[in-house]
């Protein structure tokens, strides 16, 4: 349940940063990328497409995603997110493990590392 809401709060700033962040819709710039998250069985899984000024998220799997991030199962998932936060290996740790897998172009995952510094909320400016 966690992972899923992640997810989709994930979703809720993607689509908002493309509407209203200047910086961040320059990375969308010829682009059009699906990226989708997802456990391995799928039973949780949701996809996020980027085009020009636009990103759309949706649940379920994609038939054809650029890149996938496969996740041993949700509660994996929700805690190596949580631990990212403090410990920048922690993804490379699931993926020496093998509890996490691309799949497809890991270069759009490259990609997507870059708009992390838009998607953490920033202090308000008064």
């Amino acid at each position: 349940m966690k992972f899923r809401l992640i997810l989709l709060l994930l979703g809720w700033r993607l689509v908002w940063l493309a509407r209203r962040n200047p910086g961040f819709r320059g990375q969308l710039e010829n682009r059009d990328v699906i990226m989708q998250w997802r456990t391995f069985d799928g039973s949780v899984a949701r996809w996020y497409h980027f085009r020009p000024a636009r990103v759309e998220s949706h649940h379920g799997l994609n038939p054809a995603p650029s890149v996938t991030l496969n996740f041993k199962d949700a509660d994996y998932a929700f805690r190596t997110l949580q631990a990212a936060g403090k410990n920048q290996m922690a993804f490379m740790e699931g993926m020496q493990a093998g509890d996490i897998k691309v799949e497809g172009d890991p270069g759009h995952l490259m990609w997507f590392m870059t708009l992390m510094k838009f998607i953490a909320p920033g202090k308000s400016k008064r």
